[in-house]
């Protein structure tokens, strides 16, 4: 009887197990591979929330020194222009020309506008900076982690319209995302000669 009992039981064959491995594997990797993918979007999603937000930043940097320099009775292009404004610095000494086709670099939390050329791709190479003790974005190298973000800005006068009054802002933000690919952001605005 035990003889006959023996031979009724009988475990998984070799077979069975790796069709169940297999049926397994393919049921986890659907899943698993929507939430690379998901993972993938995500970094790429914040990564174009930062460029925005910089992109911002440098506007509303422009801005302020227009502002600046009307309350203070100067050029409202001053600092932008090649003319001193007496607060607008540059990281090599002088003042930056960001008018007449040039591309500038803008450091916001420095109060810095540097020349870098007269094209996007001449400021490409010149990062921005993460400190992480204050939470904000700058040129300045000591202590602060290097970012994948570069901006430029050009200022363009008199307006496209012809308007001496009205100048042309554009702000380029430029980066490479986790695949490599490069990616650019532009804001533009129009900036009026308050009186």
């Amino acid at each position: 009887m035990i003889s006959k009992k023996r031979l009724h039981t009988r475990g998984f064959t070799l077979v069975e197990t790796l069709l169940a491995v297999l049926i397994l594997a393919i049921a986890i990797t659907g899943p698993l591979t929507i939430a690379a993918k998901g993972l993938q979007l995500t970094l790429i999603a914040r990564d174009q929330v930062i460029a925005g937000l910089l992109a911002q930043d440098a506007l509303e940097y422009v801005h302020f020194v227009r502002d600046t320099n009307r309350l203070n009775n100067q050029d409202w292009l001053a600092g932008f222009d090649g003319i001193s404004n007496n607060h607008t610095t540059n990281m090599s000494g002088g003042q930056a020309t960001c008018t007449g086709g040039n591309y500038c670099t803008i450091d916001s939390f420095a109060d810095q506008v540097t020349l870098c050329g007269t094209s996007v791709a001449a400021c490409g190479s010149t990062y921005l900076y993460y400190n992480a003790s204050g939470g904000n974005y700058t040129y300045q190298t000591a202590g602060n982690t290097r970012t994948i973000f570069s901006r430029s800005i050009s200022v363009t006068t008199p307006s496209p319209g012809g308007n001496a009054a009205e100048a042309d802002i554009r702000v380029v933000v430029q980066w490479k995302d986790i695949g490599g690919v490069t990616r650019s952001l532009e804001l533009r605005d129009a900036l009026l000669d308050w009186q």
